[in-house]
């Protein structure tokens, strides 16, 4: 049997939020195919990304109908993505929490893999259409009548301002270009309309903030053996950064921590109980403060503008 093609990669020399180009190793990378993806900070808004990347072309590689079966929401899904009854009770309150925000519109999800939350939309009024770039999640969701592109944002050259929300649900630290994708965001965003971003933050929690601090100070990195599916690792000011960067102005950011349990991903025995026993503190540190969740939800809208003072330049 022939060895897989190792991946083509690109490398950043600086951060797409603020352009820094001072950029400081963190002690964890991802190995796969032969070639070593690690992390680095920004220096100057704090914001976590693998420095040597996938290149976008090659992205597709990662996303093919396997990892919709599997790998999707970081491994911890109950089922496969294509099952509907896997995310339809999710599906449910999240259109319950969109209609809190304003009526039934004109519904972009970002990433919507199978089109589920888009099918679920248009049953209750809204007007709902998705974009998806892998061709296998968007061809399943085509064949069920779903309006659904395949490819990336920007490449569905939709019109200005067409959205009264858009959700991007465990998406954005997929995207080639998170700065790009939420400028577009933007652009498409309607003036009334909100962003509703749902992902992980992992390296925001106390396990992983603890194990990068000790691995970085023993010289040895964490070193996880599977594809580079998150090719930015936000934490919660870099990610308010960014969206302010682009114009979108946060009205909640709520942080979560997904409860103790099994660790994703492959772990040795003294590994997986001193992450179970972190995560024993960590859970209701973040349940009754907010802070230190490995999970974040946020709500943005465009910031206002402010007025011209026509007195200011005399």
């Amino acid at each position: 049997m022939a060895e897989p093609t190792p991946i083509a990669t690109r490398r950043l020399e600086r951060c797409v939020s603020c352009g820094e180009s001072r950029l400081r190793p963190k002690a964890m990378r991802y190995e796969y195919l032969g070639a070593s993806f690690p992390l680095v900070e920004c220096a100057r808004c704090g914001l976590r990304f693998l420095t040597v990347q996938p290149t976008p072309e090659s992205l597709g590689r990662l996303y093919q109908a396997e990892y919709f079966q599997s790998d999707y929401r970081c491994g911890r899904a109950s089922g496969s993505s294509f099952d509907e009854s896997v995310l339809a009770g999710e599906d449910a309150g999240l259109l319950d929490r969109f209609e809190k925000l304003g009526a039934r519109g004109r519904l972009l999800d970002v990433g919507c893999a199978a089109g589920w939350l888009v099918e679920h939309a248009a049953r209750r009024g809204w007007q709902a259409q998705g974009v998806e770039p892998s061709e296998a999640a968007a061809r399943a969701a085509r064949a069920r009548g779903l309006e659904v592109f395949q490819g990336e944002l920007a490449a569905a050259r939709l019109p200005a301002a067409s959205f009264d929300l858009i959700y991007l649900g465990d998406v954005l630290e997929h995207v080639p270009d998170c700065q790009a994708t939420l400028a577009e965001v933007a652009r498409l965003l309607a003036p009334q309309g909100h962003v509703y971003l749902r992902g992980p933050i992992t390296t925001n929690s106390l396990a992983r903030a603890l194990a990068l601090s000790v691995f970085g100070a023993v010289g040895q990195p964490i070193v996880l053996r599977e594809p580079p599916y998150h090719l930015w690792e936000f934490t919660p000011d870099p990610l308010r950064r960014l969206f302010e960067g682009v114009g979108l102005e946060i009205s909640s950011l709520e942080q979560t921590k997904i409860p103790p349990g099994s660790a994703h991903g492959s772990k040795t025995g003294l590994q997986r109980a001193a992450m179970a026993a972190i995560d024993l503190v960590n859970f209701p540190l973040t349940t009754l403060l907010g802070v230190r969740g490995d999970r974040v939800t946020v709500i943005a809208r465009h910031m206002p503008v402010k007025p011209q003072n026509p007195l200011a330049d005399n």
